[in-house]
């Protein structure tokens, strides 16, 4: 692997950007890189993935997500909301992606590389590439947290291995006129009866037995555990409070402010002395933040600014080994810190009396969202048979607990519609004329709807949208299509782990 830009001089000073702050939480977090650990011997296309592999891949997940490589994340996984699962799914979807790309000779060149970098936003001052901007990068983001420019080109070559297969996979996706027609519904204004079920105090309110908390704990103790928390002392640099520097006298006077955050981490460095000596030599104040969580929660917090520090320093707090150990400069928005770790309180398993109020919780939502279903899909059932019978909807509705309101001429695609009449109209587009739906979940709780009728569409709004409708539809065929691409090529990696087979 070339190093493309490599400057032959040292960056020496904090380059500051004034319009453009790098912020790199994901760089910080070493949690994903724990939990991939745990997984011993993996193999996939007939070979053990090693744990200098696995490090590898991790880092590349982390660099792809601060360098704003989002398509890449989301067609790999790597954007689920389970942040295991996302880091999981996106480590071999990749080695997937980059076995494809060599089988099928699309492998990205050099050139093409060096284009993608120069081309990065982060990269540039104005239409034009800036080494300056490239070689602080490196120097000042990358280094200090064991990235290289080598990761940096590997996750450039991955996008455009990305942009190569899926030329090729999602090549077939097209839209029929018939198809697009059929999109017209969305445009047509709906007349409906809506039955609203709430939920009720009996469905919120689901017993749960002792017996069942204490299986659960046995059978998922490893799950539950207290969250490690640490405690810090710091000193801020920032602006005054109201400052309303702009431009030039504004990144003159950040400048300054990273300059002095740097003189205190060098006098740390240089006289091996803590950061309370150091900022007492410089005439500084020390504020103490209380014990935080991963994420910056605290338990017992009132404090906004506490909060809001808590939550810009977890990241890099939890990067650095332990108590007695201080941190480099840690930029958030236009301050900068430099903190000391002064209390480590590891994880720890939960008791069964400290886990029952999260298990008890849990379970009694899990059953009250049952029986909640439960309900109201026999009484939908019972409104339909009475209908059946000769009885009004309104009738078969107070019947059965239900509320009955009325839906006129809302158009589902409507910008102007509410989040519920939205979430209402949707459920008319499979519909003919006098069928009602399923049930279907609600903030409120849940509800049913008949259609009434569904006026013509108005030509001029589907015309005006019809590019944009084409487009969305022909990109989530692709999306389709690679999905299905992506799945097959899973189960001939033939990825196993012991006990188990992922494909």
């Amino acid at each position: 692997m070339i190093h493309l830009f490599r400057k032959n001089q040292r960056v020496l000073m904090l380059l500051i950007a004034a319009l453009t702050i790098i912020a790199f939480v994901f760089l910080y977090n070493t949690e994903q890189l724990d939990d991939l650990a745990n997984v011993q011997n993996p193999v996939i296309y007939g070979k053990a993935l090693t744990q200098v592999a696995i490090d590898r891949h991790v880092k590349n997940y982390q660099l792809t997500m601060s360098l704003g490589q989002y398509d890449l994340l989301r067609k790999l996984g790597g954007m689920a909301q389970e942040r295991e699962a996302a880091l999981s799914e996106f480590v071999w979807n990749l080695i997937v992606l980059q076995h494809q790309s060599r089988e099928l000779g699309v492998e990205p060149t050099d050139d093409q590389v060096t284009d993608r970098i120069k081309n990065l936003p982060l990269f540039k001052s104005g239409d034009q590439f800036d080494p300056r901007k490239y070689s602080a990068f490196v120097s000042e983001q990358l280094t200090p947290r064991g990235f290289t420019e080598r990761q940096l080109e590997e996750v450039m070559r991955d996008a455009i291995r990305l942009e190569s297969l899926s030329a090729i996979v999602e090549a077939p996706a097209a839209m029929s006129e018939e198809e697009l027609k059929a999109t017209s519904k969305i445009f047509q204004p709906v007349t409906a009866e809506v039955l609203k079920f709430n939920k009720d105090a009996k469905t919120a309110n689901a017993p749960v037995a002792p017996e069942e908390i204490a299986a659960i704990f046995e059978n998922n103790k490893a799950v539950f555990n207290t969250t490690e928390t640490r405690a810090i002392n710091y000193v801020a640099f920032d602006l005054p409070e109201g400052s309303k520097l702009e431009g030039k006298d504004k990144t003159e006077a950040l400048q300054k402010l990273a300059n002095a955050a740097s003189g205190i981490t060098d006098s740390i460095a240089q006289g091996s002395v803590s950061l309370e000596t150091a900022a007492k030599n410089a005439g500084l104040k020390i504020e103490k933040l209380a014990a935080f969580d991963r994420t910056g929660s605290q338990e017992k917090n009132s404090d906004p600014k506490a909060t809001l520090v808590a939550q810009s320093l977890a990241p890099a707090a939890f990067l650095l080994a332990g108590q007695g150990k201080s941190s480099d400069v840690v930029q958030s928005g236009d301050a900068f810190y430099v903190f000391e770790i002064t209390e480590v309180n590891p994880a720890r398993p939960l008791t069964l009396d400290e886990a029952r109020p999260q298990i008890e919780a849990r379970l009694r939502s899990q059953k009250s969202d049952q029986l909640f279903t439960q309900s109201t899909t026999s009484a939908l059932n019972s409104i339909r048979s009475a209908l059946l019978s000769g009885k009004t909807l309104n009738e078969a509705a107070a019947a059965q607990g239900a509320t009955l309101e009325n839906l006129t001429g809302v158009v589902p695609a409507a910008e102007d519609s509410t989040p519920e009449q939205q979430l209402i109209t949707a459920s008319t587009l499979l519909l003919k004329e006098g069928e009602i739906s399923n049930i279907a979940q609600a903030p409120w709780g849940a509800f049913a709807v008949r259609l009434t009728a569904r006026g013509p569409a108005d030509p001029k709004a589907f015309g005006e949208r019809e590019t944009e409708i084409r487009t969305n539809m022909i990109r989530n065929k692709r999306d389709l299509l690679f999905a299905e691409w992506l799945r097959t090529s899973r189960e001939a990696a033939k990825i196993t782990m012991p006990g188990n087979t992922q494909g």
